[in-house]
This record gives C-alpha cells, structure tokens and sequence, in this order.
C-alpha cells in the first residue's frame, strides 16, 4: 500500500476527482477526511457517499462540513483531523468551480466567489497545515489547477485567472518549502467528465470542441486524475517538486 499509516485531506471530496482522489487514497492505505459541503453531492445521487463507500470497503475516512473559503472553517478542519488522526500527510486541494462569462458580463460577485473558492481557500488550507507538516518534517501538498491556467478557453475569464494563480502559488510554496521536506505540486486536468462539467458537455458544440482538442478516443474520467493525485502524494514522487502534472488526453501538445 502506497499510502500506508498516512493522513490525508481531500477538499471537495463528495463527488468528481475530489471524491476518486478520496476513494484511491483509502484504497491505498490512507485514512482520508473527506471536506466539503455536503455529504454527497447533489449533482452525484448514483454514488454512495464518499465516506461510506470508503468504510463499506474497511477504510478510514471522517468527513467534515467546511466550507474552505471560510477561515474559520479551515481551521476547525484541520483541528478536527489533527484530533481523530494525531497528523496531517498530505493535502489535497481540490473544491473548485468553474463559471462561463465573457470579461465584459462577468460580475463583481461571480469574481470574488470564483477566486474565493479556487485560490483563496487553497491560501487557507495551505497556511494552516504547513505549520504541522514542518513540525513533522515532511508533507505533500497536491493542488488542482488546470490545463486553462496556462492557456484560456472560450469566456471563462474568472476560471483562467483562478488557475493561473494555483500555478504560480504553487510553484512558489515549492521555493519555499521544498528545503523543509515538503513536497508542492498541481495537477492540470483537461476535460473530465464530473458533474462540474456535465453541463458543458451537455453543449453539443462545446463537446465537439472537447472531443477536438482531446487527441485520446475519450475524454477523462476522476480516475484518471486521482491516480496523479495518488503519485503526488506517495513516495514514488519524492523527487518531484514545484511541477504541473498534465492530464488532458493529449490537449495541450498540439
């Protein structure tokens, strides 16, 4: 087991690549808490929630309602896993949104509530479990981005500028931490098929231009970007640091 006796939370964990990261990392050895705001998402009703799928499979897992954009929830996060499990390994920051606007229709509300979610709340996480992953000396921090925090897409101006900051926050918590044996990396999904982006793919033309851009015969499933997760966050990547690892079917090579 490649997680074996370690600690994991996983923000936005109820449904998507959130609750595969959850569910690979218990199968893997990790006791996970899974944090959202909801036990099960309301646009996942086919799954069992994620906690229960993980303990009807004899893992560990606790959820916890947070709502990361909310400091004081964050903090009652990581309190609330520090006494069920005495440490914190690793860090997945995941809970994300993504809202189709052109600059000029974009509203004060949906860019504060989109960089809200997408970066300020990994600034939360992250300054709230890095001082206990210097105390144990070691930790991986695993934070989604997204292939549009490099390059854009057609009107999602608050979810290009929010990705692209998870790029450079992350490369730059690598700079700092990376001396202290903390490990910093993202992940770049492309199209996946979760509930986040069903609606998009419900657009015929926009799936068409998914499908285009997608040089594999499929577009991506959560699976797929957990098991990136899972590398991140095992020992087979201890000399992986401050990189995006890309999984998009192929998108961004051409």
């Amino acid at each position: 087991m490649r997680l074996h006796n370690k600690v994991a939370i996983v923000t936005g964990a109820a449904s998507g690549i959130g609750r595969a990261t959850a569910l690979v990392f218990a199968r893997e050895g990790a006791s996970v808490v899974v944090a959202d705001l909801q036990q099960a998402s309301r646009l996942d009703t086919e799954s069992p929630a994620t906690v229960a799928a993980i303990r009807a499979a004899d893992g560990q897992a606790s959820f916890v309602q947070t709502d990361v954009t909310q400091r004081a929830e964050v903090e009652a996060l990581v309190d609330n896993t520090l006494q069920r499990f005495g440490q914190i390994d690793i860090l997945v920051n995941n809970a994300g949104m993504f809202i189709r606007n052109p600059i000029i229709e974009v509203s004060d509300e949906e860019w504060d509530q989109v960089m809200d979610l997408n970066i300020r709340a990994y600034f939360f996480t992250c300054r709230q479990v890095i001082p206990h992953m210097l105390k144990q000396g070691a930790g991986k921090i695993v934070n989604l981005s997204s292939i549009h925090g490099f390059r854009g897409t057609g009107t999602a101006t608050t979810y290009c500028a929010s990705k692209g900051a998870v790029e450079n926050f992350t490369r730059q918590l690598a700079v700092e931490y990376g001396p202290k044996n903390i490990h910093v990396n993202a992940i770049a999904p492309g199209t996946i098929k979760t509930a986040m982006s069903k609606p998009f793919r419900e657009d015929p033309q926009i799936l068409a231009d998914y499908e285009r851009h997608t040089l594999l015969p499929r577009l991506g499933e959560p699976e797929d970007v957990a098991n990136c997760a899972l590398f991140l966050a095992s020992a087979e990547s201890d000399f992986v640091h401050g990189h995006t690892l890309v999984c998009d079917g192929g998108w961004t090579i051409w």
